[in-house]
């Protein structure tokens, strides 16, 4: 058997290094002027101000690797720049995209509106964290995916399996995508054409309320000290308990208009029992009616309803949370005047406004108007109308003040370290 051809790498004239020197300067200083775009564009009254807290903490992050790439010797510099840079775009694509599509107008409306509903839930509970650290966190970013249903990505989650995929990628890259700085609702492209579909990005700001705020532990105790179930009934709600959070955040902020949109989304769902996160879709719905019955009574636990769902739902809405500075839930997140959301999503469909101030009650009123009568929520495009009278609501400027601050900087920076130390390594992604 005879050895293959000795193939040796081509021959470097003169003026390689110098042409490698000013390519890889090209290669960073491009990316470092995107970056610096982004911003201009997130600055007050930019196309993009409502995302001036997102976009500062990702450029952030991606430009304290560049910082650190920048530092390397000059010959490790030249080697290792076309390979590292192409990960950092890669890892910024994963941003871009999502604010990319904002540009379009009619995605721009929808999102526009979905985040509004997500920080008019987010908001006021950020503001009640008796946690400074906590209370300057970023609001979570909508965007329109493939996947089929509604989800929640947590901040400072792996989000590698919702990067695009390509051969481009290094393993580097892969190894790296653990560095979310702020939480995403993912909303299928389909949603984009109903709005009723919104009012599913509620439930998935619950969850990050959740997350954000560290209530899980609160929660679980509240579940196993207050509902007077027993250990194995408990034991059975432990894993729901986030879903069933999420659907008591949801139906508050929404009301009425929730239930009957995820009554209708659940119609094709099996009422199996198993083990998963959710509870069956019948115990669903019994949970968002007992919400809509604590809600409408405010009765003290133990004055009325026996049921579990009932148990677990007054233990989760009344009484305050010393995580958010005593307030209840429902103090911070529950939707404004629901008895007048009858008459609002009436005026929708005889082709006038909603005459609602609170965008929770504006797209509810607009679910209404589409669950009680299709046809004349078609007629009278009632979803266009009600999409541009949540965005008539919306207030100039950046939705979080803190996009500045020294904690949230310091966070990015050292994220960014690291995100340059995993890009840096050679061991093959865990």
């Amino acid at each position: 058997m005879t050895d293959g051809p000795d193939i040796q790498p081509p021959a470097v004239d003169a003026g390689f290094h110098t042409r490698r020197k000013a390519e890889v300067r090209h290669l960073l200083t491009g990316l470092e002027r995107e970056l610096t775009d982004w911003r201009e564009a997130a600055r007050a009254r930019g196309p993009l101000e409502k995302h001036q807290s997102q976009i500062e903490s990702a450029v952030r992050v991606v430009t304290t690797a560049l910082e650190q790439l920048r530092s390397l010797p000059a010959a490790e510099q030249q080697h290792r720049a076309p390979e590292l840079v192409l990960d950092l775009h890669h890892l910024w694509d994963f941003f871009r995209t999502k604010l990319t599509v904002r540009h379009i107008p009619q995605y721009k409306e929808f999102l526009d509106a979905a985040d509004e509903l997500a920080w008019a839930i987010y908001d006021p509970v950020r503001q009640a964290a008796t946690n400074p650290s906590l209370s300057l966190r970023e609001p979570p970013l909508t965007f329109l995916g493939r996947h089929p249903v509604p989800f929640a990505t947590a901040r400072g989650s792996d989000f590698e399996d919702l990067l695009p995929s390509g051969a481009q990628r290094t393993l580097a890259g892969r190894r790296a995508s653990r560095h979310l700085p702020f939480p995403l609702i993912g909303i299928p492209w389909s949603a984009s054409h109903h709005l009723p579909s919104l009012l599913a990005a509620a439930h998935e700001t619950g969850h990050h309320i959740e997350d954000d705020l560290d209530l899980t532990e609160p929660l679980l105790t509240r579940l196993r000290e207050r509902t007077g179930l027993p250990a194995e009934r408990v034991t059975v709600w432990e894993p729901w308990l986030g879903e069933v959070f999420a659907d008591v955040c949801a139906t508050l902020t929404c009301g009425e208009a929730y239930v009957r949109t995820l009554a209708d989304a659940l119609a094709t769902t099996g009422d199996v029992a198993g083990v998963s996160a959710y509870p069956p879709p019948r115990l669903r719905l019994q949970v968002c009616s007992a919400t809509l019955a604590e809600q409408a009574t405010g009765m003290p636990p133990g004055e009325h309803g026996s049921t579990e769902p009932t148990a677990v739902v007054q233990a989760l809405i009344h009484d305050g949370f010393p995580e958010l500075g005593g307030a209840t839930l429902a103090s911070l997140v529950a939707l404004r005047h629901p008895d007048q959301l009858e008459q609002a999503s009436l005026r929708l469909r005889n082709g006038l406004r909603s005459g609602r101030s609170d965008v929770p009650g504006v797209l509810a009123a607009a679910a209404l108007a589409f669950l009680d009568a299709p046809d004349a929520y078609d007629d009278h495009a009632v979803g266009t109308r009600a999409l541009h009278e949540v965005l008539s609501l919306v207030p100039q400027g950046p939705r979080a003040a803190s996009a500045a601050d020294k904690l949230l900087a310091l966070r990015d920076s050292a994220a960014g370290r690291d995100l340059f130390d995993l890009l840096g390594g050679d061991a093959a992604p865990e």
